[in-house]
């Protein structure tokens, strides 16, 4: 079932649509602004339906909101270290909006803007796609970038983000979604059970720029290979929360894998995450101290994490890591998918 509303208006007028697809269990819904997944809604435990993400009740907030809450992030997201990379001998220089980095694209944000949009509908399942011309010099970054963003839901309750780019000029991508989860609907996260299916993560400095070593997690605070609460080890990690890149199994296969694995006992609802990017940016929602989201509810400091589905960040400095570089006659894919499982 697919259908679209009015959901608002920005400040300066325009009105924003909100698309809500649903396959009789669950649903999302999603706005042409920012490609914003405004809900997601899961029956839990005695079929009582949660909204599993964070956010806001209405356009005003995510307009307002300087944490990308489940919004499109490019046109390379994650960091670039010292806001600058060279393509073939020619050096750009981007917005330091992160210290002397440059974070999700830098002042000019995708999810500030309205995207072009079309519901579709097949046998197995429905969606929206999201289009966008990126013109040459947008964020600093070269080339004009034709943009895809497709979300759908299918039967099996799973929910497909699949992005797509073409460029005239080379250029790295790096698209993915920022959505911050919370599978209980409120309160904090560190109670809720992950597993990360990483042997490895990115080291990197104090401003979370890669140092270029990949390290086991073995024995360590991000050894979540066997299941366990997110806030069992936070307290070693020596920095607020989790914000770090693990390394995914499509590293070396360039498939769609098992990345992660979030379960809460309260709602009995589980979310596994598969993609086939090479690295998963856990976010442990670090900086949320004082926002005010849904229905009124404050969002705190670890009240969400965010599963952003990437390449490495700073791979365009960075050899030995992901090629991030798009070039003319080829076309950036990638694909994750959110299932949800739960008990009714």
């Amino acid at each position: 079932m697919i259908s679209k509303r009015e959901y608002g208006h920005l400040s300066d007028g325009r009105c924003i649509t909100q698309f809500n697809i649903s396959n009789g269990k669950m649903s999302f819904s999603a706005v042409d602004y920012g490609c914003i997944i405004t809900e997601i809604k899961v029956p839990g435990k005695y079929g009582t339906p949660v909204d599993v993400l964070l956010g806001f009740s209405d356009i005003s907030g995510y307009e307002a909101d300087t944490a990308c809450h489940n919004a499109i992030i490019g046109r390379f997201a994650n960091r670039i270290g010292n806001a600058e990379f060279s393509i073939d001998g020619r050096s750009y220089k981007l917005d330091k909006n992160d210290g002397q980095n440059c974070l999700h694209g830098g002042f000019v944000r995708y999810e500030k803007m309205i995207w072009d949009s079309e519901l579709f509908e097949t046998e197995d399942e429905s969606g929206v796609i999201f289009t966008r011309l990126s013109p040459d010099g947008e964020q600093g970054f070269p080339g004009n970038l034709k943009i895809s963003i497709r979300y759908s839901l299918n039967s099996r309750n799973e929910i497909h983000l699949e992005y797509k780019a073409e460029t005239d000029r080379a250029t790295p991508v790096n698209i993915t979604n920022h959505a911050y989860f919370n599978l209980s609907g409120r309160g904090t996260i560190l109670d809720e059970f992950l597993e990360l299916r990483c042997n490895s993560y990115l080291e990197t400095d104090d401003s979370l720029i890669p140092t270029g070593r990949i390290c086991p997690v073995e024995g360590t605070p991000f050894d979540f290979l066997n299941q366990k609460q997110i806030g069992k080890d936070i307290n070693r990690l020596g920095t607020i929360g989790y914000d770090h890149c693990f390394v995914t199994e499509a590293f070396d296969s360039k498939r769609i894998v098992t990345a992660a694995v979030l379960k809460d006992t309260s709602t009995e609802i589980t979310l596994t995450v598969s993609t086939d990017q090479a690295g998963i940016q856990v976010y442990t929602g670090n900086y949320l101290d004082g926002i005010i989201g849904k229905n009124n509810i404050r969002h705190d400091r670890y009240d969400g994490i965010c599963f952003e589905s990437e390449c490495f960040p700073d791979s365009p400095n960075r050899d030995g890591f992901t090629d991030c570089i798009l070039r003319p006659g080829q076309i950036y894919s990638s694909n994750t998918v959110w299932k949800f499982d739960f008990p009714v």
